[in-house]
């Protein structure tokens, strides 16, 4: 048992061996539908770089060509004006850029999550893993917004996701007049 496409996961336990569907079949199929570039909500900074890596696994690539040329003229930019501070920056989330994908957490230096943005607002990017704090004043629309589940851990325990943070979440889509993608039962 595992992700039934659209309709949710056929084996319980699946979904608790994984935030979310299967990253490459769930980005094979946000693509075959070209519903890319994506937001992929998901409640947990390890959880967002481990879909990330998963997604990186993808056999088919994301960007073109001519897209990994100007992502790679970007982070050039990037790294020539922030030089001094490239000793600290994940040089993994570099290589995952060149292929289309991001994480988006508060684990990472504003300066990354500035650069994903960055390329992101310039479709360059085709998905980023994020966690809610996406969400609050950034403007990333995406043509597709994926939301991992209903319930998060919060203060007192994992609690239901309130309606105004799932409408915050599923607005990142809005912009591109598409609809989000619940990956919940």
């Amino acid at each position: 048992g595992g992700w039934r496409g659209g309709g949710g996961w056929a084996d319980p336990r699946a979904q608790a061996r994984s935030e979310i569907a299967p990253v490459p079949s769930l980005l094979r199929e946000l693509s075959h539908k070209a519903m890319l570039p994506a937001i992929v909500f998901i409640f947990s900074r390890a959880g967002c770089d481990a879909a990330a890596e998963q997604a990186a696994a993808l056999r088919a690539p994301l960007v073109g060509s001519d897209e990994v040329g100007r992502i790679e003229s970007i982070v050039a930019d990037f790294k020539r004006a922030n030089g001094a501070l490239l000793d600290s920056l994940d040089v993994r989330r570099f290589e995952l850029l060149q292929l289309g994908i991001a994480s988006h957490h508060a684990g990472m230096l504003p300066l990354e999550k500035a650069l994903a943005e960055q390329l992101f607002q310039a479709n360059l990017l085709k998905v980023v893993f994020a966690t809610e704090t996406l969400a609050a004043g950034i403007n990333m629309p995406a043509r597709t917004t994926v939301v991992t589940t209903l319930s998060k851990r919060g203060d007192r325990g994992v609690e239901p996701l309130a309606a105004s943070a799932l409408l915050q979440l599923a607005g990142r889509s809005a912009s591109r007049r598409a609809s989000p993608v619940l990956a919940d039962e």
